[in-house]
Order: structure tokens, then sequence, then C-alpha cells
């Protein structure tokens, strides 16, 4: 009968083998291969140490094992920390763990091992063996914080993820503390062998059936011609001895013609059964949803191009608003300088007349300038870069571009934009975000209102921008439209401007929601993840 900390190590081995092989190189992926290569190696040492009876090969396998159990932790936190896609910097962390595994084959860590009733040898605690002890608890607990508080706001797949990781985890670490209970003389049972078997079942079954680490076509198709390979290897081994039992009591049959029959009838179940065996597989495990990661695959690229095209588009056409907008702020200095042109020669000797001349000149020109450049810079095409900026600045910059569009309208703008907040994303597309917005709520107003913009922290994860008007306000029967494609409320309206809106936030990570009443004006709220803490 095989050892459960056997199975366990064999188990670990393979999973982080295929998760290599299969998961890319994602760094989920990495670390959790390198997890599971940790807790194969700690399993396999605690095996060894219980199956050989000389106590110098016990210490040799116990030290060997810890080799595994050193790195164990932090790798915990690390696969944690990339599944959530949080940047953590842990070079300290992997420092400690060094710092062990160097005392590993010294008295420091593991002075000796000594029996124990009802196990055997086992660890005696070195010097360090407590601060081991410690930064275990640390590593998990840390680990654990990070996964409940991301399971707080997860919704979704992410959740059922997140679900089924702290489960896990939860077995495997409440299983594994328990090794350390003997060592300080702690009369518990060791729980390890079973419940980090039970860890590794649940880790597969998450791959498998939430689609963890984005893994799950693959997987699909081998179930599938695994199970397949399985009946066909027993329906043939069986077909023919039964055939040839049977047939060779009544008639003389050639074992070729017996296995050629076989084979025909193994023709005809195939297809049918494969169909079978792929419901059931996408009943227990995928839901049948599995092809739609390779059609969006097969599309990425078409999908990309025509969405780059509206996305240039629908910034052109607020550019042609804008344009319009402030025909008037250029005609303004041009106005102010060809009246000072059309003096200039009669004041040509008024040393006064032409310091004010120069300085007035000087300063339009400067304004005519800043809004060209503004604009050329608002139209002109890019592709996606990320980058961490102050998004309170863009939101700054934006305004500054519509201040024209409210002033003519009698729009008071009012802004609440709480402190200087860090993201990382494209600053160009969410700027097209908060101008399509911003647009929509003026002309939302043709008799003038109330503007408010206002940031604020919505969690510690996330900010909330919200653009309140109180104009016209849009129906409870058409909310549900307005992100769609081509869909507008105005007449005039092409109706890509809130759908580009949209999907630029939601590949920032974010979510975008209206609220509105009809004469009562609208709300348009965005969440966007924060980069770092708002400053002091």
């Amino acid at each position: 009968m095989f050892d459960p900390l056997l199975i366990t190590s064999l188990a670990s081995l393979l999973l982080a083998a295929f998760v290599f092989l299969k998961g890319g190189k994602s760094a989920p992926s990495l670390t959790l291969g390198f997890l599971s290569l940790s807790i194969a190696g700690w399993c396999f040492g605690q095996f060894m140490g219980g199956i050989v009876s000389d106590k110098a090969q016990v210490l040799f396998w116990t030290r060997l094992g810890l080799i595994g159990a050193v790195f164990l932790p932090v790798l915990f936190v690390h696969f944690t920390a990339a599944f959530l896609k949080k940047e953590h910097k842990l070079w300290l962390f992997y420092l400690i763990g060094c710092v062990f595994l160097l005392a590993d084959f010294t008295p420091l860590l593991v002075a000796d091992v000594a029996p124990i009733v009802g196990i055997g040898y086992y660890p005696q605690p070195g010097l360090i063996y407590q601060y081991f002890t410690f930064y275990v608890f640390i590593c998990f607990i840390y680990g654990f914080f990070l996964l409940f508080r991301a399971y707080r706001f997860a919704k979704g797949e992410q959740r059922n993820q997140l679900l089924y990781l702290i489960l896990g985890a939860l077995i495997g670490f409440s299983g594994g503390a328990t090794t350390f209970f003997p060592v300080w003389g702690i009369d518990f049972p060791i729980l390890s062998r079973y419940a980090l078997p039970l860890y590794v079942l649940i880790t597969i079954y998450a791959i498998l059936k939430h689609k963890l680490l984005n893994i799950s076509v693959i997987v699909r198709e081998g179930l599938i011609y695994s199970v397949l390979t399985l009946f066909f290897t027993g329906f043939y081994v069986s077909a023919v001895l039964i055939t040839n039992y049977f047939l060779s009591r009544f008639v003389s049959l050639n074992p070729a013609l017996t296995i050629a029959l076989v084979v025909f009838a193994s023709v005809l179940i195939f297809q049918p059964l494969r169909d079978k065996v792929q419901r059931l597989i996408d009943q227990v495990f995928f839901r049948g949803e599995y092809q739609y990661k390779k059609t969006i695959n097969d599309l990425s690229v078409e999908n990309q191009n025509l969405f780059r095209s509206l996305l240039q588009a629908d910034k052109l056409a607020s550019l042609g608003t804008l344009s319009a907008g402030m025909a008037h702020e250029i005609k303004n200095p041009l106005a102010s300088i060809k009246g000072l042109t059309q003096v200039l020669e009669e004041n040509l000797n008024d040393p006064a007349f032409i310091k004010k001349y120069q300085e007035i000149v000087c300063r339009q020109i400067d304004r005519m300038n800043n809004l060209i450049e503004k604009l050329l810079h608002f139209g002109q095409p890019k592709g996606l870069s990320l980058s961490e900026f102050n998004i309170n600045r863009v939101i700054e910059e934006v305004l500054n571009l519509i201040e024209d569009q409210c002033r003519k309208r009698a729009i008071v703008v009012e802004k609440r934009l709480a402190k200087d907040f860090i993201i990382k994303g494209d600053a160009e597309q969410l700027s097209q975000v908060f101008m399509n917005l911003l647009l929509n709520a003026v002309q939302a107003m043709p008799e003038g209102g109330g503007l408010v913009v206002e940031s604020r922290v919505a969690n510690h994860e996330s900010i909330v921008i919200e653009v309140t008007d109180n104009g016209q306000g849009i129906a409870a029967d058409k909310l549900d439209n307005i992100f769609d494609p081509f869909y507008s409320t105005k007449d005039e309206g092409v109706g890509m401007g809130l759908a580009v809106a949209y999907r630029i936030v939601k590949e920032h990570g974010g979510e975008v929601k209206v609220e509105s009443q009809v004469g009562k004006g609208t709300t348009f709220k965005i969440w966007l993840p924060i980069k770092q803490k708002p400053s002091a």
C-alpha cells in the first residue's frame, strides 16, 4: 500500500511538470510550479525518513526534505501575489529562506533526530529552528491575508478560484503546521500526510473546473482522450476474449477475423462515445464553455485592430466637437492681435504702446499655441501604452479642454478631486473616457446647469470617479443599452462614445455604471484599481 506522503510527492511532481509545460511563462504558473516542487521535495523527504531505520539516514532525509520546506512559505506568498496581480517585493523573504537553506545541513536548524513515541525518529530543534517556525507562520498568515482581502471584492469566476485556493491552502497549512508540534513537545496527531493530498486534489480541481491559470482547454482534450484510451483498451481486450470464447464453441473462426470485427465495431462506436464523454467532462469540469477561449484567440488580432479603429474614430469625433467649441477661443486672441496691429503704425514712437503690444501679442500667441497643441495631442493616434500616472491630473487636463464649452452654455463646474492617486494604465485612452463622459454631460445641459466631477477612495484597492450633471437625464428603458455600440439617445449621435469608454475602462480592470432620472440628471461612476495608496 502506498504511503500518502509518497502519493502526495508524486502528484505534486506531476502537477509541477504539467504547470511548467502547459501553463506558459506567467508568474502565477511559474510560482505554482515551484510551490508544487517544494511540496514534492518536502513530502518525499518525510516519506524516506519514515521508512529508513538508521538514525544517520533519517537525519539526512529530514534535512533533504527541509530544502523544500524552507522555500515553501515564500513561494506560497509569491504565488498568491502573482495570482492576484499584486506587486510585492519579496527579496527579503527569499533572502531569509536562503539563510535557513545554508543552515539546513548544520545543527543550527535541526540539531539531531531522536525517538518519539508513536513516530520513531523526529527532528530536534537547533538554535534557529524557532525563527524558522516563526518565518513559516508569518508567510502563511500574510498569504491568507492577501487571499481573504481579495475574496471580499472578487466577483464571478475569480471568486470561485479564490474560494478553492483559500480552502486548499487552509487544509494544507493546517495539516503541515502539525509537523511542528512534536518538535516543541505538543501532543497532537500529525495530519500532514492526510491534509497535503487534499490540498493537491483541490488545486487540481480548481485548475480543471474553474480554469485556474487558464489551461483548462488543454486539460479538457487530454481528459477526453485519456478516458477514451482506457475504455477502448478494456473494450478491445474484453471483446477479443469474449468473441473467441463464444464463436469457438459454434464455428471455427480465424483469430485475425475476430480482431477485424472488433476493430470495425470500435470504429462504429468511437464518435458517439467520444461525444458522450465530451459532454460528461464538460458538465463535470467545464460546463460546456471551453470553446470561447479558442474563439477569442482566433479573433483577437482582428478584434484589436477593429477596436483601435473605433477608438481613433471616436477620438476624432470628440476632436471635431472640441474644435468647433474652441473656435472663438482662437478668434479672441486673433481679434486682439489684429486690433493692436491696425494701430501699430500710429504708435511706433510710443514706447509704452510697443511694450504693451509685445506683451499682449506674445501672451495671445502662446495661448493659441497651447490650445492647438492640446488638440493635436488629443487627436494623435497611439497604441496602448501603460505607465504610472496621476489620474487627477488627467481629469484636470480634460476639464481644461472643455472649459470653453461649459462657459458658452453657462455650466458651472465643481471639482471634488481627492488626494492624488497613482494608477497604472494608458493616460491617453483614459483621457478619452473622461472626454466622452464630460462632453455627454455638457450636451445634456443646453440651457446651462451644474457639472460635478469627483474622485474618492472606493476601497483599499480602487478609486471611484463620478461625473454628475443635472441635465435632461436618460429614460429607464434606455439605460441598459447606452454602452452598446451605435446606440445613441441623441439625434446627432453616432453611438460609439460610451461603448469605447466602457471597453477602455474594462481593459484597465475597472467598472463603469450609470444612474439617471429623466429631468433630474445623470451620474456616471468609474472604478479603477489604485497602483499605490494616496500620499499623506
